[in-house]
């Protein structure tokens, strides 16, 4: 059969400071001996419904998958804490610490949830020994920027998005004031929180439907003012990491994810040609692919292989948009 029903059981979890996350454990029907669990982090802005597609190709190939709404998005709320990249690695710790507390890992993550995961590398160490791979999906060693590249377009599109942040951050009630009039189906219509999960995440349009202004405006400044760590902390895993970016990405130029990985001798890249932000949404199949390879590697301490750079593709070229 193909693509075998799998069960999706709705957690809570609870972070250091009482805020309860939610999460998504997606069961397969026929589990794999011996299967890594994939954990699925997102990005800033949506849900943790961007790995709806990816969590079905995993499970039909008997991997479980756990995915959670991060904080401030979707069923999760913003809580107490600090909004800041830490707190989010924290998050994600307590995630690994009481839905995945034990067995082999695979975590993967895109944009905000590939800084995540480089801060829980850093940060809490005890889950090395656990992790068979990571794939950091538009990653960065440097904090967020309003200026992809230097050509007209470009700077067209920052003077937009400082104007945007600019209006969020200083007057975040009258934007919350328009975003209540906006229709219920515009995606930064601002809405009412759920009290309570349903059956699964909200949409990735909705991501931020229950976010008020104030805490997106927070987001930003934390993205923008983030001192990345050492980024050598990911060499110990050695070619069991895969860097991913979309050629035409505007959000994070590739040029960025191309920096972090000459610092990484042993790690393995791929840029995706006419790819734009989007890269999870355009090449589900093939982040999938790439994950479940890394979940069935029997043992995270084979030998790295600096010469070979990026796995051999396994989709026809015309899989690539």
């Amino acid at each position: 059969m193909r693509n075998p029903p799998s069960a999706t059981e709705v957690l809570s979890v609870s972070a250091a400071d009482g805020t309860r996350l939610s999460a998504y454990r997606d069961t397969p029907a026929r589990p794999r001996p011996g299967g890594a669990t994939v954990v699925l982090v997102h990005g800033a802005s949506v849900t943790a419904d961007l790995w709806r597609v990816h969590a079905r190709h995993l499970t039909s190939l008997g991997l479980t998958v756990v995915r959670y709404d991060q904080r401030a998005h979707g069923h999760t709320p913003r809580g107490q804490a600090p909004l800041t990249i830490r707190q989010l690695a924290d998050d994600l710790h307590q995630i690994l610490t009481h839905v995945v507390p034990a067995g082999p890992l695979v975590l993967a993550g895109h944009s905000l949830g590939a800084l995540v995961l480089q801060e829980l590398a850093a940060l809490h160490p005890q889950h090395q020994a656990r992790i068979r791979g990571m794939v950091l999906l538009s990653a960065t060693a440097r904090g967020a920027t309003v200026l992809p590249g230097r050509d007209p377009r470009a700077w067209l599109l920052a003077a937009g998005r400082s104007l945007a942040a600019l209006t969020c951050t200083r007057a975040p009630r009258t934007v919350d004031f328009l975003r209540h009039r906006l229709p219920t189906t515009h995606p930064y219509s601002l809405a009412p929180h759920p009290d309570r999960p349903a059956d699964g995440p909200p949409r990735c349009r909705h991501g931020i439907r229950h976010t008020h202004t104030r805490d997106l405006a927070d987001l930003w400044q934390c993205l923008r003012r983030y001192q990345p760590r050492d980024a050598t902390v990911l060499n110990q895993f050695g070619d069991r990491l895969l860097l991913m970016a979309g050629a035409d990405d505007r959000h994070i130029p590739a040029a960025h994810t191309k920096q972090l990985a000459a610092q990484l001798p042993a790690v393995r890249l791929e840029i995706l040609p006419r790819t734009t932000h989007a890269l999870p949404i355009r090449h589900p199949a093939l982040i999938s692919d790439r994950i479940a390879r890394l979940a069935a590697e029997p043992s995270p301490h084979h030998p790295p292989h600096p010469q070979d750079r990026s796995f051999p593709n396994s989709l026809p070229s015309g899989q690539f948009h």
